[in-house]
């Protein structure tokens, strides 16, 4: 229970409670809140804060009754330092994820793959079209045989980067789920921030202001009068800080998505990689020895009859597998990693934007315009007041 205040505490002002904060009070397990994101959403618009916070889970209820009522309404600067902690910890975490992502090289591992289907592809059908008629076919498997010896050693070249660059993909896979779950927990702590300020400002202006407008109204004194207004506009601000604060909690929710997006991307590259290795390369290395074998397995004659058959068959079963492969890597390499549909959508979101902010500034000025002549008003009422309680004295 809050603390019973008057207008001299008002006037005076008190740092006797601290900044209230959730450190210690939030557990480290980062699972979701309860309500989730879409019941929350609907929670917010129909429900008070009292029957919010009653779909919480036990103890995250008995954490924002805890933080509510350390809140302390005359503490000087607490309708703008209120869940700075929480604030700062989202923007250090937003920063975080912009540093992982722009020194992230995406495209490291899909160049390797292109390369490495680039050099299987002139090395097979280099070798075999070139095969000559009859005579010379001796000639031409040697000559085959001396360049897969040399794409050999290329292929375990770019297999050694794949797996260097497969290992740092499967560790910043691991990075994106300590992301994920920080920023889970980020989400309920401020989830919790706000809950528990709007649950203390709810009770204050239903149990306490009304009392300290009575105060003013029979205290009869003008700055008494002007001190209670202050105050309220103070409340004002705090309740504009927590709007403030439960947006930035639905960025934080808009950015697990995001997480999760980048490390499924990394997961597809792990897994073209393997694919790669354990099936790709093993199929185009037992091609090749059947080639290369095919000079030892029959006589000249044999040969002179079958080599065109065997040729044209291993041609399009390579050819095929080749073609698959390319196409396959090819368009996996060629795809966005933006598409332009979330290009619109985010300049039509800008636009949108930045025409709200010039109305909202607008009506912003106009309302201010409205209410100096509303001021005016009341300071020439308030003196007229004033003058005629005196001469009635």
């Amino acid at each position: 229970m809050a603390k019973q205040i008057s207008l001299a505490d008002l006037a005076g002002g008190t740092n006797a409670v601290t900044n209230p904060t959730l450190e210690g009070a939030v557990g480290a397990q980062a699972g979701d809140l309860v309500p989730t994101a879409a019941q929350a959403t609907a929670d917010a618009a129909t429900l008070t804060p009292d029957q919010q916070i009653a779909k919480l889970p036990a103890a995250d209820q008995q954490t924002v009754n805890q933080l509510a009522d350390q809140i302390d309404f005359t503490r000087e600067g607490i309708e703008s330092s209120y869940g700075k902690d929480a604030q700062r910890a989202t923007s250090s975490f937003a920063d975080e994820i912009l540093s992982e992502t722009r020194s992230k090289d995406t495209g490291e591992a899909g160049e390797l793959l292109n390369t490495m289907l680039v050099t299987i592809d002139e090395a097979e059908l280099g070798g075999f079209r070139k095969i000559p008629i009859l005579g010379q076919v001796a000639v031409s498997i040697d000559k085959l045989r001396r360049r897969y010896q040399k794409v050999d050693s290329q292929i375990d070249e770019i297999i050694t980067k794949l797996e260097a660059a497969q290992a740092r993909l499967v560790a910043d896979i691991s990075m994106y789920n300590t992301m994920y779950e920080q920023n889970a927990q980020q989400y309920r702590e401020l989830k919790i921030t706000v809950l528990a300020g709007k649950k203390a400002l709810t009770d204050f202006r239903a149990q306490q202001l009304p009392a300290l407008e009575a105060q003013a109204e029979q205290s009869g004194d003008p700055m008494q009068a002007q001190i209670l207004k202050d105050f309220k506009s103070k409340l004002d601000r705090f309740e504009k800080r927590l709007d403030d604060l439960d947006r930035i909690s639905v960025v934080t929710l808009q950015t697990a998505p995001q997480i999760k997006i980048i490390q499924n991307a990394d997961q597809t590259i792990v897994d073209k990689i393997d694919t790669t290795i354990s099936t790709t390369i093993p199929v185009w290395k037992s091609q090749m020895v059947i080639a290369l074998g095919l000079s030892n397995q029959k006589k000249a004659l044999d040969l002179q009859n079958k080599a065109d058959d065997v040729t044209n068959k291993l041609l399009q079963r390579n050819a095929a597998a080749m073609h698959k492969g390319a196409v396959a890597a090819e368009k996996a390499n060629q795809r966005s990693v933006v598409e332009i549909e979330t290009l619109e959508k985010i300049n039509s979101e800008l636009i949108a934007t930045l025409k709200e902010t010039v109305q909202i500034q607008k009506q912003g000025k106009a309302n201010r315009e409205a209410a100096q002549v509303k001021m005016r008003q009341i300071e020439s009422d308030l003196k007229s007041a004033l003058i005629e309680s005196a001469q009635t004295m």
